[in-house]
């Protein structure tokens, strides 16, 4: 749904998406090579989903905030970011949970989730510890790479005074909310001639 903004609306209203985007990058980005090159240590790891909840928290914090003292469409959006860090935060509870039970079964059962890969030492490999950090790691990475690319259309949106008409269940329009301007379309068919026109055109 289209709404009637001014460009100074439009451009707080991106502030969220900017802030969702910047945090996707820093934390899971350049944070995470980061603890590559100079630890290389996995329980390191734990400081991405900790900093980005942080950010989330902080979008959350906001969204209230605009809710009370901005108009409805910068709340919207920023309630929009915030719905959307929800689906990354579940992300990161999924991929811990996974990490956790393999630790509890490989505490009850030390050695016994390994297996033998032949070598001379007759050392083993944490096989299981592999596939259960590879799931986690891949429901991270897929929610990232989606809501990554929701929040830059949202961007555009803003810019167009678009926002999905459900947020009005989370963010409730009030007598001095943003005139609704109709559905938008972004590629509006070509108007046809009128009657008289075509009569006009037409040979004698």
């Amino acid at each position: 749904m289209q709404y009637q903004v001014t460009d100074e609306e439009a451009q707080r209203a991106k502030n969220p998406h900017h802030i969702y985007n910047l945090n996707i990058l820093l934390t899971h980005l350049f944070l995470s090579l980061t603890v590559l090159k100079t630890t290389g240590n996995p329980a390191m790891f734990i400081l991405i989903p900790a900093i980005s909840m942080a950010v989330l928290g902080f979008i959350y914090y906001k969204a209230q905030q605009k809710i009370k003292h901005d108009t409805w469409f910068v709340a919207a959006h920023w309630m929009l970011a915030w719905r959307r860090g929800r689906i990354l935060i579940a992300s990161y509870i999924v991929g811990l949970t996974l990490v956790a039970i393999y630790s509890l079964v490989q505490w009850m059962l030390p050695g016994g989730l390994s297996m033998n890969n032949f070598s001379d030492d007759g050392g083993s490999t944490p096989i299981f510890q592999i596939i259960t950090m590879f799931f986690g790691g891949a429901i991270v990475f897929f929610t990232v790479l989606i809501t990554f690319l929701q929040t830059g259309i949202s961007v555009y949106d803003c810019s167009k005074g678009i926002i999905d008409k459900k947020m009005i269940n989370y963010v409730p329009r009030g007598q001095n909310a943003n005139t609704e301007l109709g559905e938008f379309d972004d590629h509006p068919a070509a108007q046809k001639p009128s009657t008289e026109q075509n009569k006009e055109d037409r040979p004698t």
